[in-house]
């Protein structure tokens, strides 16, 4: 869900708090691409007049998530304070922490813990390593379920009726030439990734980059996670990375289930 369209949503649902949602949207409107922005810009994004979201851009200047200098506003480190309570609030992102170093030292590949937040993956754990410095398994990453190998592993391996109920909301929006652009092929890879008890994702987040993921099931049996890794496809062929990978990942994913109740 857009900025925009949550705005929407909150201004016909009389049952939520909209003075908060509102200030949640407008940190939210900040990103990667939108690192500063002008008060007309945050009115666009956040789908307010420039009379409210300036009101909320003072008061979280106030409560200090959010600096302005001249007509520029950005965020300040204090909003990282609400990511460690999320992250503090998770058990298996600390009981993750030496699984994900195992499968690191093992493999000599970027590691991270995935965990399913609505039709997004979210990193709430990692293990990087000096050759693959790479902002793409940085803690609180969010990637579409649909084209993310971490967010394939969970929804193949969710109950059917669980798994149709995410696949009826999710709208493909390709990412690059080598995307999945139809329903059925995604059906058709969710499949295959049962059957092989991995996800392989070539190039569809992004050229260049290639990921593997296995499921992370409970002592239930239930899947509620998944350990993910990537490469440079035009350093590591795919035969290479699973060969060097998916063994270890496969091994460390049931030992870390077992800890799971």
């Amino acid at each position: 869900m857009t900025v925009q369209n949550s705005t929407e949503e909150i201004k016909k649902n009389r049952g939520l708090v909209g003075s908060l949602a509102h200030g949640l949207n407008v940190l939210m409107a900040f990103d990667k691409d939108h690192a500063q922005m002008t008060l007309s810009v945050v009115s666009e994004r956040t789908g307010m007049d420039r009379a409210s979201a300036r009101r909320y851009l003072l008061t979280l200047c106030h409560l200090g998530f959010v600096t302005q200098s001249g007509r520029l506003f950005r965020l300040t480190s204090k909003v990282m304070d609400l990511g460690y309570s999320f992250l503090s609030s998770i058990p298996l992102a600390q009981k993750a922490q030496p699984y994900l170093n195992m499968i690191r030292d093992q493999t000599g590949f970027p590691v991270a813990l995935g965990i399913r937040d609505e039709l997004d993956i979210v990193h709430v754990a990692s293990a990087n390593t000096d050759e693959f410095a790479s902002p793409a398994l940085t803690i609180g990453r969010r990637f579409p379920l649909a084209y993310a190998s971490a967010g394939r592993c969970i929804l193949a391996f969710l109950p059917g009726d669980e798994r149709d109920a995410i696949l009826r909301r999710i709208r493909l929006a390709p990412l690059s030439e080598y995307s999945i652009t139809t329903m059925a092929g995604l059906r058709a890879n969710l499949t295959d990734t049962q059957k092989t008890g991995f996800a392989l994702v070539d190039q569809e987040m992004q050229v260049g980059i290639r990921s593997l993921a296995v499921p992370v099931f409970d002592h239930n049996a239930n899947v509620v996670a998944s350990f993910n890794t990537f490469t440079f496809s035009s350093i590591v062929p795919e035969d290479v990375l699973i060969e060097r990978a998916l063994p270890t990942m496969l091994a460390v994913a049931t030992e870390f289930g077992k800890t799971i109740i």
